[in-house]
């Protein structure tokens, strides 16, 4: 049976330990990358906040081909062990891309902008997050087992490669249910919290 979860041993803090620091560098990068901004550009971003109620009532937000290709994408590259890097600079950039989006709305409406972006981030970034963080510390140990294993010659590798596989599908099936709220129902949660902008 495959247990899809992760072992918490010292290893796994420390990598989550790692992971958390790079996120509150990512935060600080994205809020300094705003700053820089030529103050065209933050009086474009201010006009579309602006707008955000308008552009919430007219749409869903639909992330199902972005996210089944990406995550697709990242269980080929995670497969022939030459994924890490990439991974972990995609959980930058999007830590970097909460930063910019917090500093907006904080340059837009100060502390109440500050708490609408945090429910914004809640609402439509915390699976993929939480999603990043759990491939990329599968993703460790897979490439480990498989070093492993070709050092040994033990032919285990195609056990190891079917469990990764297995587990990257489970993760893959739960951000495209998480997908799925944020289609239906993550526009109105937002529009009721539209009163703080």
């Amino acid at each position: 049976m495959i247990i899809l979860k992760l072992k918490w041993t010292s290893t796994s803090i420390n990598l989550i330990k790692f992971l958390i620091s790079l996120f509150i560098v990512g935060l600080f990068v994205g809020l300094f990358i705003y700053i820089k901004q030529p103050s065209l550009i933050k009086t474009s971003i201010l006009s579309e906040l602006q707008n955000l109620g308008s552009i919430l009532n007219s749409a869903n937000q639909n992330n199902f081909i972005y996210h089944i290709l990406l995550l697709s994408f990242i269980m080929v590259i995670s497969i022939l062990v030459i994924g890490l890097p990439i991974i972990l600079f995609y959980f930058f950039y999007e830590s970097v891309s909460m930063g910019f989006l917090i500093a907006s709305f904080f340059h837009y409406k100060k502390f109440s902008g500050l708490l609408y972006s945090l429910i914004f981030l809640i609402v439509n970034k915390i699976i993929i997050y939480v999603a990043l963080t759990y491939i990329f510390i599968m993703s460790l140990r897979y490439a480990k087992k498989v070093i492993i294993s070709i050092q040994r010659k033990d032919y285990k590798i195609y056990e190891y490669i079917f469990n990764h596989v297995i587990k990257m599908l489970f993760i893959i099936a739960i951000v495209i249910i998480s997908d799925i709220f944020i289609y239906f129902f993550s526009n109105k949660i937002l529009a009721y919290f539209i009163f703080l902008l």
